[in-house]
């Protein structure tokens, strides 16, 4: 296997870095009491109230009080699936690959739904954009990403039933951040650069083109999950099949409601509202990224077997299967398709849930 790594300070990407982190949105204290019979559940939050919108909804709009629920809401800078693994928390909001890594191992963590999917953009220089427009054109390519991140595995996924040979045809550049691979595109020291959604504009500014969203190379692939302590799951399950139903009520809201949305989002993260749209809903700018609740054991599987055929993770006889419980999103929908036999939303997930996590 070909891998180089390095890493490129690039100049002027400080301030695109500190403009990045000054768009950090704050976090919304907004609380309502919960009922006394209401089951405690500690949640893993992120600063960014907008990277995560339906749990963000589902506090905002109290669906978790309304579902039984007395919802704590903290947030680690570090060390999330630590805590996590050895019960600090319930349930934390996160990538894939920290608790497919760590499921491998067999830590106490169960994988229980989805957050997002999507949201990388492939970019080389203009002069390349013909060139490389094709995944089959892509051998002898420099690939500049950020190790173990949802867009290398997308791609080794992708290229390989090409008859791409990953171990010669293509070499993946190690780099540590997206701006860097921005200045490695720039400056030839890779073909291709990954990088994510919210760098596209930068990346474009600084004269890379964008030649697609990562979805044309592999659609809705998973990106962060909902990931549960595995002994919380065994002992309180329903706090967990509660904390699915404020979300099934949330991606509703989600999908009708992108007016109210919006101007929730813009006032509590204080962006303006044409930030927000381009965010959460403008696929054109932010990759194809959609939010989905539904855990997608099909697609995480398909990242679980890249991360074991390229020897990321040991082959300890565990599978996708034994890591990701999708009994407990079933068990919300069905559920709130109680209350409401007929919502063609509802009706759809469930459609949809039966593709994801049963025929495949």
């Amino acid at each position: 296997m070909k891998r180089e790594s390095f890493i490129t300070p690039g100049p002027g990407l400080a301030l695109l870095a500190l403009a990045l982190l000054s768009a950090l949105p704050a976090v919304s204290c907004a609380k309502k009491t919960a009922a006394a019979d209401a089951e405690h559940i500690t949640i893993i939050y992120d600063s960014n109230v907008i990277a995560r919108p339906l749990v963000t909804l589902a506090k905002e709009l109290h669906y978790f009080e309304e579902e039984g629920l007395d919802p704590e809401f903290i947030i680690l800078a570090s060390g999330a699936i630590e805590a996590l693994s050895i019960g600090k928390a319930d349930i934390m909001l996160n990538g894939i690959i920290p608790s497919l890594s760590y499921g491998s191992q067999g830590a106490a963590v169960k994988v229980v739904g989805g957050t997002a999917s999507g949201g990388n953009f492939v970019v080389t220089k203009p002069e390349n954009a013909q060139r490389y427009a094709r995944l089959e054109d892509w051998r002898g390519v420099r690939l500049g990403t950020v190790r173990l991140s949802t867009s290398e595995m997308v791609s080794r996924y992708a290229l390989g039933p090409l008859g791409v040979d990953l171990g010669q045809d293509v070499t993946f550049v190690e780099i540590d951040n997206y701006a860097n691979i921005i200045e490695a595109v720039r400056k030839g020291q890779v073909d291709i650069g990954f990088i994510g959604s919210e760098y596209r504009r930068p990346a474009v500014d600084l004269g890379l083109h964008v030649l697609f969203p990562m979805t044309h190379m592999y659609p809705n692939y998973v990106c962060c999950r909902e990931t549960a302590y595995a002994k919380a799951v065994e002992e309180r399950r329903s706090i967990f099949v509660k904390f699915h139903q404020a979300q099934i009520r949330a991606y509703k809201y989600f999908l009708e409601k992108p007016d109210e949305v919006l101007d929730l989002f813009a006032r509590i993260s204080s962006q303006e509202r044409d930030y927000v749209y381009n965010v959460i809903y403008n696929t054109e700018t932010n990759a194809d990224r959609i939010f989905n609740p539904d855990p997608d054991l099909r697609r995480v599987t398909s990242v679980y077997q890249t991360l074991l055929e390229n020897n990321y993770i040991e082959r300890t006889g565990i599978e996708a299967r034994d890591i990701v419980d999708i009994t407990i999103y079933k068990d919300a929908l069905d559920n709130i398709l109680t209350r409401y036999p007929n919502d063609p939303v509802y009706l759809k997930l469930a459609a949809e849930y039966e593709v994801n996590n049963v025929n495949f």
